[in-house]
């Protein structure tokens, strides 16, 4: 007879053994994860490809000096450093908020004497302004500077005026204040042609890869990274500004073009500095319009700062020749004089309008023209002379 069971035995459960191999991948997989981040900070990059040096697995040698002290030697790494040109691009248009329109006269070194400024004062009839030749390519002050290359060198005063020119400038105010007007006195000065200076010291000089001094029919050139020069520059600025000029305007900031009469080739120039990047007018040019208006931020409110363009492509872009940039001279100085004539000089305005971020274009834009004088413009200057236009340096496109 069968025994009976006192206890109902219930049914067994099955068992889902599949879920342990997917834990145990999820686990792989999250254990990688945290690997791969945690150890990038010991990735060791190589020109032979990507190592993981732990702590304590650096790969060295030892070796024992002459006195007896354990020198670690570790594996020599090549390193390379990159330097990127300037960018100038995000400088922000901080010039020309106290610009207005300014009618003016061109004065020559030539004419700077007492006579001659009384007379050209008169004359203001549709003017209000007169631009004094301070500074020529010949590199000759006009006025007892005390610079440090003007002391260094001997470049003083040639003028009658000399070292009257602050009662001179006073003069000229009062004269036109008895005539019931105000006079607006600019200065004008050549920063990159100086005849004398290259003359006197070949280390401001732009030199040939010959080693010779760089000149042309425009004049000697100076080298646009010399710090030195950079400084003179500024020097002469606040001179000027202290003597009672209104306005200061900087010419002949630029970079000459030149190509070898024998075989078309461009000149191969040397610099006075050495660089970490590859010269170019470019940086040179705008490198150099960057530190003189960075260093004379303080100026006085009512005091402009000014720069000449003398190509027709830089007041539109970059030009790669000349080093000049309008787009960007608009951003630092108060005024863009632009060598032109009476049948262009509104296309020239065109050319600029769109760039100015601050101001009137008319006011800012200032065209130079040989007797003729733009009535259509707010802003000009008249060179009242025979001279062929190519002796103040513009070149036909």
């Amino acid at each position: 007879m069968a025994r009976k069971q006192e206890f109902y035995k219930g049914a067994r459960k099955k068992r889902n053994y599949a879920i342990i191999p997917f834990v145990i991948v999820l686990g792989l997989l999250t254990v990688t994860v945290v690997l791969f981040y945690s150890m990038q900070k010991y990735a060791v990059i190589s020109k032979d490809g990507v190592d993981v040096v732990l702590p304590g697995m650096q790969r060295e040698e030892t070796t024992v000096d002459s006195e007896g002290h354990v020198v670690k030697v570790f594996e020599p790494v090549s390193t390379e450093l990159v330097f990127d040109e300037p960018d100038y691009s995000r400088i922000t248009a901080a010039a020309g908020k106290n610009v207005g329109s300014m009618k003016a006269i061109f004065v020559g070194t030539d004419e700077l004497n007492r006579d001659m400024l009384l007379k050209y004062e008169s004359r203001l009839n549709d003017g209000n302004a007169l631009v004094l030749e301070m500074k020529p390519r010949s590199g000759q002050l006009m006025w007892k500077s005390d610079s440090d290359l003007a002391r260094d060198y001997g470049i003083g005063s040639s003028s009658d005026l000399g070292d009257d020119m602050t009662p001179m400038i006073n003069e000229l105010r009062e004269a036109a204040s008895l005539r019931g007007r105000d006079i607006y006195l600019a200065a004008q000065i050549s920063c990159c042609v100086d005849e004398l200076l290259a003359s006197r010291s070949s280390s401001f000089a732009l030199r040939t890869d010959y080693g010779a001094n760089y000149r042309d029919d425009t004049g000697t050139w100076l080298d646009p990274y010399n710090a030195d020069l950079r400084n003179y520059v500024v020097q002469l600025t606040r001179e000027l500004f202290d003597m009672g000029f209104d306005e200061v305007i900087l010419a002949d900031l630029m970079h000459p073009t030149a190509i070898r009469e024998d075989d078309e080739e461009p000149v191969v120039f040397q610099y006075s500095r050495e660089m970490s990047t590859t010269p170019n007018p470019v940086t040179a040019v705008c490198g150099f319009a960057v530190y003189v208006s960075n260093e004379l931020q303080d100026r006085g409110r009512n005091q402009a700062l000014s720069v000449y363009v003398d190509s027709a492509p830089a007041l539109v872009r970059n030009d790669p020749y000349s080093g000049q940039n309008a787009v960007l001279f608009l951003k630092m100085y108060d005024r863009i004089y632009y060598r032109t004539d009476r049948y262009v000089y509104s296309y020239n305005l065109a050319d600029v309008e769109g760039n100015v971020e601050i101001g009137n274009a008319q006011d800012r834009f200032v065209p130079v023209v040989i007797n003729y004088i733009p009535h259509e413009n707010s802003s000009w200057v008249l060179i009242d002379t025979e001279t062929d236009m190519k002796t103040y340096g513009q070149e036909e496109e």
